[in-house]
């Protein structure tokens, strides 16, 4: 008898062409998204926030009692490939979002001009808070020296990092450092928003990943914008984050006893805090 034909099925090449093309392909094809996680919190004292060389016989400074941190979130450049894969990875992350590149960078742009961008409003921030501490300053320390705070008398020495969240944090930490009163009162302070040269404190992005950022320095506070009220969490644990409108209402809080301070979310009221 002659042997029987043998058959071959077409099933397994159709189910691996169809792995491929639907999840395989997809997961290393790079995505027009952009991929954002919590950095890291760098400690303004005694290193990152100082006077400039030639100040520091010309304005009194005091020994801080506790540490103020300036976050930083990390995302993706506009020239990164963000593969399909590397999206899914952070779905399932609890510390990590992704958000469509448009809403992020404009049409165009490339990462050295970011880098550029950011360095530039990371250097206004600086000039701002300088200005935003010299009128609180007046108001609230008149016995302090306030003459000669010009542009120019701060230098920030931190690399990597830049755009304008940093003003609430250096204004808070020149006012910490500029006076006798013990702001800090040995605590691990965190703060992120803008700052006009007024004093008013406006929104950033990336506000729950600087919490997680906070949170793993050791911050027990987190000031914010009220403006960011509406992206922050609703339940936050280990933490107080406090809502603030301009940089008086930071230091009132300051001043209160360390011991008061509760956690959660303070100052939000569409989260009843």
């Amino acid at each position: 008898k002659g042997r029987p034909a043998m058959r071959f099925s077409r099933t397994p090449l159709l189910v691996r062409a169809l792995f491929f093309f639907v999840i395989a392909l997809p997961l290393a094809t790079p995505v027009n998204f952009v991929v954002i996680q919590p950095g890291e919190g760098a400690p303004l004292f005694p290193k990152v926030l100082q006077l400039t060389q030639g100040f520091e016989e010309k304005i009194e400074t005091y020994k801080p009692n506790g540490q103020m941190f300036l976050l930083s979130i990390w995302v993706s450049n506009p020239d990164a490939k963000v593969l399909g894969a590397e999206i899914v990875q952070c779905w399932v992350r609890s510390d990590c979002a992704v958000i469509p590149r448009s809403v992020v960078y404009k049409k165009g742009t490339n990462t050295k001009a970011e880098v550029k961008k950011s360095t530039a409003e990371m250097k206004v921030s600086q000039n701002t808070a300088l200005a935003a501490t010299k009128s609180l300053l007046e108001k609230k320390f008149p016995e302090v020296d306030t003459s000669e705070l010009v542009d120019g008398a701060l230098n920030i020495s931190l690399k990597n990092t830049g755009g304008p969240s940093g003003g609430l944090i250096f204004a808070l930490g020149l006012t910490e450092f500029l006076t006798p009163a013990d702001l800090l009162q040995g605590r691990k302070i965190a703060a992120s928003g803008t700052i006009t040269a007024t004093g008013k404190v406006g929104p950033i992005g990336g506000i729950t990943e600087k919490i997680i950022a906070a949170k793993r320095v050791g911050a027990t506070v987190l000031f914010a914008s009220q403006e960011n009220c509406e992206d922050l969490p609703t339940d936050v644990s280990g933490i107080s984050v406090v809502a603030v409108s301009t940089l008086e209402e930071a230091l009132e809080y300051l001043q209160k006893p360390a011991e008061s301070s509760a956690r959660g979310v303070i100052g939000c009221t569409n989260l009843s805090a």
